[in-house]
């Protein structure tokens, strides 16, 4: 019981200072859960991401869950994604009862403004650190230049994109064994 309240707590906490969606938790997961807590590894991270693109749902939930059910399986999952749920419920309701009257002050406009560079600036550093894990060869780079060149010119799915990178991956790996 005191582990899952830990997981709880972990990603009650998590959501709790992410501002910007599932991606913007990327740096804070990649502290807390992988570093500090070595609850799951930075491929893990990854995939999971990769994974929770192609569901339906939100990124930040099926993340944790899929971290939460890692760790403590079904218990795990539910008490990781009830501590996303949880702050958010919490402020919309306050800032639903506030927001109206708010919206149209300039400073809360500036800050949420300031908000939404900062957490540019913290994506982009999450996708630094996944490009230095995830390209590890040259099959790599021409993957990554292939499905990102689709993904610009293309109106393809993103599930599409995981999909067809994994039949790749696994082609490429078959074919590197059999050499």
């Amino acid at each position: 019981m005191i582990e899952l309240l830990d997981i709880y707590w972990t990603f009650f906490k998590i959501s709790s200072v992410t501002f910007g969606g599932g991606m913007a938790m990327l740096p804070i997961l990649q502290k807390d859960i992988v570093q500090t807590k070595s609850w799951v590894t930075d491929e893990e991270i990854i995939d999971f991401y990769a994974l929770s693109q192609g569901l339906p749902g939100i990124i930040a939930i099926n993340v944790s869950s899929f971290i939460g059910y890692r760790k403590k399986g079904i218990q795990g999952e539910v008490a990781a994604a009830l501590g996303i749920i949880s702050p958010c419920i919490i402020i919309i309701t306050i800032l639903a009862s506030f927001i109206t009257n708010f919206k149209d002050v300039e400073i809360v406009r500036h800050a949420f403004a300031g908000i939404t560079i900062g957490v540019s600036a913290l994506i982009f550093n999450a996708v630094v650190n996944l490009w230095k894990k995830s390209i590890v060869d040259k099959i790599c780079i021409v993957l990554f230049f292939i499905t990102f060149t689709l993904m610009l010119l293309f109106d393809i799915s993103p599930i599409i994109l995981v999909v067809l990178s994994a039949i790749t991956g696994i082609l490429v790996n078959k074919m590197r064994i059999k050499e």
